[in-house]
């Protein structure tokens, strides 16, 4: 029981690591675009928009596993829950954070966060 517990973990962080190289590869490529199309003030809009993204994912991902193998499964939902709940939170704070500090274009800071929301769907596949 607990090998399976390390195979299911060892393949959870594998799909972890292939979300996150997908963000990366998603608000690279948004940035490189709106720089093309927009300039230097689309471009950082859209890299704070994807890195919004990352930095949540990286949380959640912290929090679940945090849980070691062989938990019960009501630890692991705890974890879950907890990580939703927070990466909600955390997300509106980096947004607010993000509009009120810095001057950006709205429109490439929230399409490059829905595109990594979008890859991080897709990366399961």
């Amino acid at each position: 029981m607990i090998q399976e517990n390390m195979k299911a973990s060892a393949g959870a962080r594998k799909a972890t690591q292939r979300i996150l190289v997908v963000q990366l590869v998603v608000t690279s490529l948004a940035v490189l675009i709106a720089a093309f199309l927009g300039g230097s003030e689309k471009a950082v809009s859209a890299g704070v928009g994807g890195g919004i993204g990352i930095v949540v994912t990286v949380y959640f991902a912290l929090q679940v596993f945090s849980v070691r193998p062989g938990r019960t499964a009501a630890k692991m939902a705890q974890a879950l829950y907890i990580g939703e709940a927070v990466k909600l939170v955390l997300t509106v704070l980096l947004f607010a954070v993000a509009l009120v500090l810095f001057d950006l274009e709205f429109l490439p800071l929230i399409l490059t966060y829905a595109a990594t929301l979008a890859a991080y769907w897709l990366a399961l596949l």
